[in-house]
């Protein structure tokens, strides 16, 4: 069986919090000080958009999300994953562009910061053409190097 994105469940967050990769869980810390096993619960919910990658196994492997800003026209985006990502990379990129692309509809502009050593999301951002706006070298919680991105709808004049 082959893998499949579906809406997340608190469930599937559950999971992956508790099997986060390491680089992920330090970003969360360094973004938020908070565990992610408290910040995953709370993006899940009716309205959220938040979807789960499950490998071919049913098992959930990553999940990714766009929150809402008081801006309407801007969203913020995120994505945390377990060790068990890189085993199914291609898969994973190739089910989650289109859900990315849909939310970026739904916000034209799409943003957010990424933990500078997390080159994973680095990697993963840039495929599906987002765009690193700078480097702040004190931020989040931890006050460490983030970078700023963002992705802006494609639109014909």
């Amino acid at each position: 069986m082959r893998g499949y994105v579906q809406r997340a469940t608190v469930e599937d967050v559950t999971y992956i919090a508790n099997h986060l990769r390491q680089a992920d869980r330090d970003e969360c810390d360094a973004m938020t000080g908070a565990p992610p096993e408290l910040i995953l619960p709370q993006s899940v919910g009716a309205g959220r958009d938040v979807w789960t990658f499950h490998r071919g196994d049913g098992l959930p492997a990553g999940v990714f999300g766009v929150d809402p800003t008081p801006l309407p026209e801007v969203g913020i985006v995120w994505m945390v994953s377990t060790d068990e990502i890189t085993k199914h990379k291609f898969e994973f990129l190739t089910r989650c562009r289109p859900y990315v692309e849909a939310l970026n509809d739904k916000y034209p502009i799409i943003t957010n910061m990424v933990d500078a050593r997390n080159t994973l999301h680095h990697r993963w951002l840039k495929w599906l053409g987002f765009s690193f706006l700078r480097r702040i070298e004190q931020w989040g919680a931890r006050s460490v190097p983030f970078y700023e991105f963002a992705r802006m709808k494609q639109t014909c004049a």
